[in-house]
């Protein structure tokens, strides 16, 4: 049963959003990211594919705000996996201050309520909700925190300007190949889910999620690039991998790293770098502008100093928020 909202200000009514709103729900969230991050990346396929995608109209849930006529916010709720959360909101910041305070509030309450009852209906007793927040955006961060939120983890975005990059010359090291996939069960998507698994496994946050799961989480995705995954072998064996996706090619001209993983029997052999240069090469001799990735500031295998060494640079940070509404069910 979907909740209903505390009392919203006076003249502002909240809908379900459709597919006509995606015009204005792109510049709403567009504005947000300029508000939140100083720039924006978004494209309005990721819009489209809120209401175009049966797998996100069925994980998703998202309302719309309308003040005189117009859109002034949007509350998204997605469910990730079964007990994980995502939570969205932007609204409008040329409200009053007083109002957008308000519409974030009842928005967090109501997508807390949202996130409680599919849980409910799946079974899990002790769902999370996740939100996340830029470092500057003290708006979000503040309502967060005032909502219950906890600040969980920080990552930190990287960047190489690819304008006259050059692979370096180096001795033996991995040898690199391109995926093969042409189908929803080839045998290279196997070995990708398997090594990028594995490779996160001692990582913040690790939770496995099931191959066919996972597959179709990629195939959804209308920024999936499967044509920029990469395995690395030592001696015959994957041991790497490298997960190339579309997210910043429209906006920014730049290619993006997804996903790198590197099995512990391959980590301090040079795979990694064999395999981040590989993709740069490549992104670099399409003409993209520059490489992107995120990065766990806390990570095990300390990968923010793997970036900074093959000539990447940190450029904005932020961070996850977590709320247990229902209590920290603990370690697995």
């Amino acid at each position: 049963m979907t909740p209903h909202p505390r009392p919203l200000p006076d003249g502002v009514t909240l809908r379900e959003a459709t597919r006509s709103d995606v015009p204005a729900l792109f510049r709403l969230l567009q504005a947000e990211e300029v508000a939140s991050a100083g720039e924006t990346s978004l494209v309005v396929s990721e819009v489209e594919h809120w209401f175009d995608s049966e797998r996100s109209l069925e994980r998703g849930m998202t309302r719309a705000l309308q003040r005189d006529g117009a859109l002034v916010g949007v509350w998204r709720l997605y469910r990730n996996l079964d007990n994980k959360y995502w939570v969205q909101i932007a609204i409008d910041r040329r409200l009053p201050a007083g109002t957008v305070d308000e519409l974030w509030r009842a928005g967090l309450g109501w997508l807390e309520n949202a996130a409680l009852a599919a849980a409910d209906s799946l079974g899990v007793a002790k769902p999370r909700l996740e939100l996340w927040a830029y470092e500057d955006d003290t708006l979000t961060r503040r309502c967060a925190e005032a909502a219950g939120f906890k600040q969980s983890r920080c990552f930190i975005e990287m960047q190489l300007d690819l304008a006259g990059y050059a692979a370096p010359q180096s001795g033996p090291q991995a040898t690199i190949r391109r995926a093969v996939i042409d189908g929803p069960d080839d045998a290279d998507l196997h070995t990708m889910h398997d090594v990028i698994t594995e490779s996160f496994r001692d990582h913040f946050d690790f939770q496995l999620r099931p191959f066919d799961d996972w597959v179709q989480n990629r195939l959804d995705d209308p920024l999936n690039d499967f044509g920029h995954w990469y395995f690395a072998e030592l001696d015959g064996v994957v041991v790497g991998a490298l997960i190339g996706h579309n997210a910043y090619l429209e906006v920014d001209d730049a290619g993006y790293i997804a996903n790198l993983g590197v099995l512990r029997e391959g980590r301090g052999r040079g795979v990694a770098k064999a395999l981040l240069h590989t993709s740069f090469t490549r992104y670099a001799t399409e003409g993209r502008r520059a490489v992107k990735l995120h990065v766990d500031a806390e990570s095990p295998t300390g990968a923010t100093h793997l970036y900074e060494a093959v000539g990447m640079h940190r450029r904005l940070v932020g961070f996850d928020y977590f709320k247990w509404p229902r209590g920290n069910p603990g370690p697995a």
